[in-house]
């Protein structure tokens, strides 16, 4: 055999196995007319692009190519806003999305779907952090970052007049009812101190002094607030509840601690790690006088949990890797979860799952409708804003 000859035979081989490896590949990854099939969507990365490409996929509905959706279609759930979202929340009549835009802090709207979406507000807000909303969705708190300094005002939605907020105070929250009252902490020489201003910001008093200058309030329901320090594995964290205008007393506390009032003043989410390892232990559910009425084996943080509005079940996204240092790493986003979704009944503690897996999304700042058709919630990895349909 001459050496010609060999070099042809050796080009046929090669020929032949590429042709066999391309078949094969086709039958791996295709359907039977030779078209990439459902097996494609293991190829991308989960909730984003091609591998190869670096790109975003247009919706989490995407079509996976033989007419079949992917795992997050089927179940329910559903990206509708694609862009980094800031304080999302439904309009008073619960038919609009509400939010602002990270990308200049525009304020929009749109169909519960996300469809249809239109500007409220020109006010353009560079380094939006944070939004809280008043009940009646007519006034907001926005936070920002400006050289280097997080400042605070207060947007009147209809108007776009603004009235700035103190620059030393921490978590300005609106009361849950129609007066529309603003709770924050401010920073004192002793310590620190509850200061409950009108719907502008106006009129400040003092509810509560103490020496701890790290205290953050969260409205528990019209005449009361919850003081809590910053979760951390390293300390243990504490709680004071206030009655406005009468008594406080101890409540809770324990490493990494995390509490979630139903607003009803009745029934509240406790969550803590372990000193040691920082490891997140289940959720408890006490009342008022911080007595445990039910274990949910639940291992979740409070932050990532909203009650329904009635109080009867506790809605929460549960991290399937969490490991040690949290919630810590977390909160400095160190660290992702990659979530499971539940919902746990306030009589028993006992959870159900929603049906939805959710492998590439942590999910934070979750809430829900009035009849509790949808829960909504913000994917911390890229803050785009998330809706599944309940009872499916």
């Amino acid at each position: 055999m001459t050496r010609t000859t060999k070099i042809i035979l050796a080009i046929g081989v090669l020929i032949i196995l590429a042709a066999v490896a391309v078949g094969l590949a086709f039958y791996l990854l295709g359907g039977e007319d030779g078209t990439l099939s459902g097996r494609r969507a293991f190829l991308f990365f989960p909730g984003g692009g091609d591998a190869g490409t670096g790109g975003g996929t247009d919706s989490a509905d995407t079509d996976a190519g033989d007419g079949s959706t992917d795992i997050a279609a089927v179940a329910g759930l559903s990206q509708i806003v694609k862009e980094p979202v800031v304080g999302p929340a439904l309009s008073k009549d619960e038919t609009k999305i509400l939010y602002y835009k990270r990308a200049g802090g525009n304020l929009f709207r749109a169909g519960l779907d996300g469809q249809g979406e239109d500007n409220v507000s020109n006010l353009t807000i560079v380094g939006i952090t944070d939004v809280e909303w008043s009940r009646d969705r007519e006034r907001t708190i926005v936070s920002y970052i400006e050289d280097g300094a997080l400042k605070r005002f207060i947007q009147t939605v209809a108007t776009t007049t603004t009235a700035f907020l103190p620059q030393n105070i921490s978590a300005p929250q609106f009361s849950p009812d129609a007066t529309n009252r603003i709770a924050y902490t401010e920073v004192t020489a002793s310590g620190s101190r509850l200061v409950i201003a009108d719907s502008r910001g106006k009129n400040p008093k003092t509810a509560y002094s103490n020496q701890i200058p790290d205290f953050r309030p969260s409205w528990d329901e019209p005449s009361t607030i919850i003081l809590s320090t910053p979760p951390t594995y390293a300390v243990s964290s504490l709680s004071v509840l206030v009655t406005v205008g009468k008594t406080s007393s101890g409540f809770v506390s324990g490493a990494g601690l995390g509490v979630l009032s139903d607003n009803q003043g009745s029934l509240y989410a406790v969550n803590a790690v372990s000193s040691n390892t920082g490891r997140i232990l289940p959720l408890r559910l006490v009342n008022r006088k911080g007595e445990t009425v039910a274990e949910t084996g639940v291992a979740t943080l409070a932050d990532k949990c909203a009650w329904d509005t009635a109080g009867e079940w506790l809605y929460c996204s549960v991290p399937t890797n969490a490991g040690a240092g949290f919630p810590d790493d977390w909160y400095k986003g160190r660290v992702q979860f990659s979530d499971r979704l539940v919902k746990i009944d306030s009589r028993t503690g006992n959870a159900l799952e929603l049906g939805a897996e959710t492998p590439f999304i942590d999910a934070v700042n979750l809430f829900l409708d009035t009849k509790n058709q949808y829960l909504f919630f913000v994917n911390k990895t890229d803050s785009t804003l998330w809706r599944l349909e309940l009872g499916r």
